[in-house]
């Protein structure tokens, strides 16, 4: 297991989502036309409200209380107790069924919504510790109160990169939050879920590989495929078949398609070496996401 994350830590990111709601916000409420087209079919508009509600459900789940969430979005069909939905491949529809259950696209009321939401989350993180067990969205699966402060920081950098690309801005990614996300968010996920979950299966049937990730200022982790799974370690005596050093923030928009590898790899962002460098081109279409 990669060790939990400590107080500073938690409070470190806790002040980089603080930020980043501020900068999503004022931009929410600058954007002039919310119709323009942003990312996989959803305009401005709906990215914002997508980010509005996930800043409704997450605080809830740290919570343990989804009844807000609820009165907006009904769970998916099947999904059970404190969880939203069923396994990762259900997200695609609960985001749809998210979509036509809110009727808001007001950029100023949804950015209204996110900061209060906010306010409300850092007040009730307050005196708690972050390796406090959370029920997450999956259902059965258990992550750090940590865990949901950089799950809201990835969706809000990762939303604030969309709506500001479409509406023309220039919107900087900083690496060590980036780096964040990954050590606090993407890191507790894969050791909660089943080892089965993140990997591409035709192409992982009969790897047996392991990876050795460099974040540029932000640690080093082992992924290690084995015959159709996927496990994130601390890096240890286990021999490295390819070591790839990447860009913090690089590798998160490279994670959730918003830069090729190719294109990282042509700005030095991604480098791979080791015994089978060749391997490190083959790593992003291991992994898949929801």
């Amino acid at each position: 297991m990669v060790a939990s994350v400590s107080a500073a830590q938690w409070r470190q990111s806790q002040d980089a989502l603080r930020d980043e709601v501020r900068r999503v916000t004022t931009l929410m409420r600058s954007v002039s036309d919310p119709g323009v087209p942003a990312v996989g079919g959803w305009n401005i508009a709906e990215v914002a409200m997508h980010l509005s509600q996930n800043w409704i459900m997450v605080p809830g789940l740290a919570r343990r209380d989804l009844s807000r969430y609820r009165a907006v979005v009904p769970s998916i069909p099947g999904a059970a107790g404190d969880s939203m939905i069923r396994d990762m491949w259900d997200n695609a529809d609960m985001n749809a069924l998210a979509l036509k259950s809110d009727p808001q696209r007001d950029l100023a009321v949804l950015a209204d919504r996110i900061e209060e939401r906010a306010e409300e989350y850092f007040g009730e993180c307050a005196g708690h510790s972050p390796d406090e067990p959370r029920p997450w969205s999956v259902e059965g699966t258990t992550v750090p109160l940590s865990a949901l402060t950089c799950n809201l920081l990835n969706e809000t950098i990762m939303h604030g990169y969309d709506m500001a690309r479409a509406a023309g801005r220039k919107w900087r990614i900083e690496p060590a939050r980036a780096a964040m996300v990954v050590w606090g968010f993407f890191v507790p996920v894969f050791q909660t879920v089943d080892p089965r979950t993140f990997v591409n299966a035709e192409q992982v049937a009969s790897l047996q590989a392991t990876y050795q990730l460099h974040l540029r200022g932000g640690g080093r982790l082992n992924f290690v495929f084995d015959d159709g799974s996927l496990r994130v370690e601390e890096p240890s005596a286990r021999r490295v078949d390819c070591h790839i050093s990447a860009d913090p923030a690089a590798f998160f928009m490279m994670f959730w398609d918003r830069q090729s590898q190719w294109n990282a790899i042509a700005k030095g962002q991604l480098m791979a070496w080791g015994r089978k460098p060749w391997l490190g081109l083959k790593f992003r279409s291991l992994v898949r996401n929801p």
